[in-house]
Order: structure tokens, then C-alpha cells, then sequence
């Protein structure tokens, strides 16, 4: 009974691993917002990280070969971010995590974006895949970010409300930026975060444009199908 129950479950996240991965993103972007910028907050944004970390490499098609060093790396990751909410906190692991962070969905990306581009018809998965690229997108600027941040003093002018800076922030400032809203609050001090910002917010704008012609050509391609089938 127990084993039937596991493997109806596997096979349910087998299916709908794009929507998890979605739904994970969506978690690690909202939910520490709600504790406030404490060690709760803190906790929260590492939980639900870790959990992104792990349904990436679900979704992610990699070579057998190849999944060994992926459970490593993650496994790597997952020590990283939870150092610093048990107590030891170093700038230079921060930077060390951020990077790993940054170099993970880039190439989670890769795949997702793959996965896009062989899909014969625009479906549900495509449609989630889609926008989950642009989301962990803007965890991957927030990243940056915040690594930039850690490297270069005053990288960043923050208001006065904002006493302890926690990865939230940088993603609020990710998105704006690649939104290009622009509230400027939050603004870079330095030419090497200034240019991160215009490179975060030229890929946002390209990547909509780019992927609404990509989805709208699929689209009619499939139509065209249809009809001479």
C-alpha cells in the first residue's frame, strides 16, 4: 500500500515537474517577505531555497554520468546557505555561495530554455517554463547583487529604513530593475554595479520580447499543423 502511494506520488511529480519548480520559485520569492528581516525571515528564504535547489535538478535533464557531481554541488550549496542562519556568518563564504548560487541557475536556466525551444506545441509547461526563466532570472541579478555588494564597499545606496540588508531586498531590487520601474530606492554607487543594472535590466526586456514572438510563432506553427492535418 505504502510503496503504491510512493510511487503514484513520484509518478504525480514526475508529471509535473515544470508546475513544482514553478511553485518553488514562486515560495523563495514571497514567503520570507512575510517574517519580516529577521533570523525567522532568514530561516524561511533558506527552506524554501533549499527546496528550489532540489526540484532544479528534478527538472533539470541531466546525463546520468553528470547527476553524481549535481547531487554534490547541490549538497554544497544547501551547507553554504545554512551556515549563516546557524551562526557563522563570513563575508567570504557569502561570496563563495552567491557565486555557486549564480553559476546553479544559469545552468538550470539552460535547460529550461532548451526544454522551450524543442517543444513541439505550447503547452501548460511551456507557458510555466516560460515565466519561471524570467523569474529565477531575477534571483540570478539578485545574486549578482548582492555578491557585488559583498565585494565592493558602498556598491549600493540603501534608505535609511534598511538596517540589516537580507536577500530580499536584492531581489526587490533585481526585479525592478529588470522591470525597469525603477523606483530608486534602492540605487548603485559604482560603475561596476551600475552596469550590472543596465545589463539585468537590457536581459529582462529582451527575454519578454524575445520569448512573446518565440510563443506566438509555436503557436501559429501548431495552428498551421492542425489544419493541414
Amino acid at each position: 500500500m505504502i510503496k503504491r502511494q510512493l510511487k503514484k506520488s513520484n509518478t504525480w511529480l514526475e508529471d509535473n515537474r515544470f508546475l513544482v519548480l514553478f511553485l518553488s520559485t514562486l515560495l523563495t520569492l514571497i514567503l520570507p517577505a512575510f517574517f519580516g528581516n529577521g533570523k525567522l525571515s532568514e530561516i524561511i528564504f533558506v527552506v524554501t531555497l533549499s527546496f528550489l535547489f532540489i526540484q532544479s535538478t528534478v527538472v533539470a535533464d541531466v546525463q546520468k554520468s553528470r547527476k553524481h557531481l549535481i547531487r554534490v554541488i547541490v549538497i554544497s550549496m544547501m551547507v553554504l546557505i545554512w551556515l549563516k542562519p546557524v551562526g557563522f556568518d563570513s563575508v567570504y563564504v557569502d561570496v563563495v555561495k552567491l557565486a555557486f548560487i549564480v553559476a546553479f541557475f544559469i545552468f538550470v536556466e539552460s535547460f529550461l530554455i532548451r526544454f522551450i525551444s524543442k517543444s513541439k506545441t505550447v503547452d501548460i509547461n511551456v507557458l510555466i517554463t516560460s515565466i519561471n526563466v524570467y523569474l529565477l532570472a531575477g534571483i540570478i541579478g539578485a545574486s549578482l547583487a548582492f555578491l557585488s555588494d559583498s565585494i565592493y564597499t558602498g556598491a549600493y545606496n540603501f534608505p535609511s529604513y534598511i538596517e540589516h540588508r537580507v536577500f530580499a531586498h536584492y531581489l526587490y531590487y533585481s526585479f525592478v530593475t529588470m522591470s525597469t520601474v525603477g523606483y530608486g530606492d534602492i540605487t548603485p554607487r559604482i560603475p561596476e554595479t551600475q552596469t550590472l543594472a543596465y545589463l539585468i535590466s537590457i536581459t529582462g526586456q529582451l527575454y519578454v520580447a524575445i520569448i512573446i514572438a518565440f510563443l506566438i510563432g509555436k503557436f501559429l506553427m501548431q495552428g498551421d499543423q492542425k489544419n493541414k492535418d
